[in-house]
């Protein structure tokens, strides 16, 4: 009896001291977001670079950066939590439903004059269309049409998605599987994954690298919008503290994705405010609906326009 109770005692040491490392993380990471509610959800923020690509710059109502010790504490933390997020996400996984990528059209056209804007998606289920109907619901398809409506020219789509993918494991099984042809634009949406399996966020930002020049080499030189890694905080699906020690991971992965601009040409970055609306979400609670799509996919366009209009 006294050895069970001091079994118990022990773990529940253990769970008092993680919710008191939590709430102490917590309460660094929340300067970031401290007077951020009244932001768009899907504001975006991208930084000239040398060869002039980008227009305008970052606007001075785009999301703060995070200092590098936030990022850092919250990495910190989500490793020294990593086995309650592991057995968190054991039980999440086996709770949560699968439901299936969208049925086609995986490819599509939108009308218009003069030469085509060409658009291929390359990502993890988002792009895959988990969560949706049709194909044409998903953030590559909404992309093209709104780019078509913005500068009347006709617009060509085509997802490939792989369900479940971090940026390695598309490298090695998405991207051979790409059809060679032109592109004008390409969309890179990971993030969750890598977030999720623990991806260091110098290897993450490594991998799209690889990922972009692997993917020119097959498409041409497109200009490139990278998605802003999901704020893994604000998932329904996912139970605190999991939700936050993956939103710290999903955080630092972000703060490495915005570096891209500096190593490849034609590159802009994609950046979510937090948080994301339980309205956005598939009955799933994990991947995006339709209506976040469309957000989405007309944000990105907006900000793919200038590279290539």
């Amino acid at each position: 009896m006294r050895s069970a109770w001091r079994r118990n005692s022990g773990a529940e040491t253990a769970f008092i001291h993680a919710v008191e490392t939590l709430k102490e993380i917590g309460r660094v990471m929340s300067r970031w977001s401290e007077g951020c509610g009244n932001l768009d959800q899907f504001r975006v923020s991208a930084r000239p670079h040398a060869q002039g690509a980008l227009i305008g710059g970052e606007s001075p109502s785009a999301p703060r950066r995070l200092s590098r010790s936030t990022v850092v504490t919250g990495l910190l933390g989500s490793l020294a939590l990593s086995p309650l997020a592991w057995a968190q996400g054991t039980a999440t996984r086996r709770r949560v439903p699968r439901l299936p990528a969208a049925a086609p059209p995986h490819y599509g056209k939108a009308p218009g004059a003069g030469d085509p804007i060409r658009v291929i998606g390359i990502g993890e289920s988002s792009v895959s269309g988990v969560g949706l109907c049709r194909g044409d619901e998903t953030v590559t398809a909404v992309t093209a049409r709104a780019l078509a409506r913005h500068t009347g020219r006709p617009a060509t789509w085509r997802a490939c998605g792989l369900s479940g993918a971090t940026v390695r494991d598309a490298l090695r099984r998405l991207v051979p599987s790409i059809a060679p042809g032109p592109a004008d634009l390409m969309i890179v949406a990971f993030g969750v994954n890598d977030a999720t399996s623990y991806r260091s966020p110098s290897a993450f930002v490594d991998d799209l690298t690889e990922l972009v020049i692997a993917a020119r080499e097959r498409v041409g030189s497109a200009a490139v919008v990278i998605g802003g890694v999901a704020p893994l905080t604000a998932f329904p699906a996912l139970p605190w503290p999991l939700r936050s020690i993956l939103g710290w991971r999903s955080t630092a992965l972000q703060a490495a994705a915005d570096r891209l601009p500096d190593r490849l040409p034609r590159v802009v970055v994609e950046r979510f405010s937090a948080p994301l609306s339980a309205d956005l979400f598939a009955p799933d609670g994990f991947h995006p609906n339709s209506r976040a799509h469309s957000i989405w996919g007309e944000k990105i366009a907006a900000l793919a326009l200038p590279l290539v209009a």
